[in-house]
């Protein structure tokens, strides 16, 4: 069977028999959660997308963006694991949040970073995580889980 996707304010089933997975981070430049779906396009999961187009502004939509926020921490309390690629030049304050949150939660964690990513010293400092240094690293760690969690069910 094909892979679920849930995107930004769709409905999370928490406990299903498919494994939740977050892709959180870089929502700028390249789509990197395209590759994603490519790769485990036959894959038993959930992927849930928080990334939106029109991501709302908190200065300017403070309402919605708190919703956003609010639907973000849901889907990673909802998850089995996250996954994060962060971008190269960029500082991902909320995305280093939502890693904090997703430890803090006692969640599986795997991240990636492309070349020039700022403040990767920091995560692994204090998380001590491991940092794949490309988006094809990060897949293989994501697809070595998927199969321990296969063989655990």
């Amino acid at each position: 069977m094909p892979y679920e996707l849930v995107t930004s304010g769709g409905q999370i089933h928490q406990n299903s028999r498919f494994p939740n997975v977050f892709l959180g981070g870089s929502c700028k430049g390249r789509d990197w959660r395209l590759d994603f779906y490519r790769r485990f396009t036959d894959a038993d999961v959930t992927f849930i997308n928080p990334s939106r187009g029109d991501f709302p502004k908190p200065e300017i939509a403070p309402g919605e963006h708190a919703r956003q926020v609010a639907w973000e921490r849901q889907a990673l309390g909802a998850s089995d694991i996250a996954v994060f690629w962060l971008g190269e030049g960029l500082a991902n304050q909320a995305t280093r949040v939502e890693i904090g949150f997703a430890l803090g939660q006692g969640k599986t964690v795997l991240i990636g970073a492309e070349d020039g990513f700022l403040g990767g010293e920091h995560l692994t400092a204090f998380s001590g995580l491991v940092i794949s240094s490309s988006l094809e690293g990060l897949m293989n760690r994501f697809s070595s889980w998927y199969q321990q969690h296969l063989q655990s069910k």
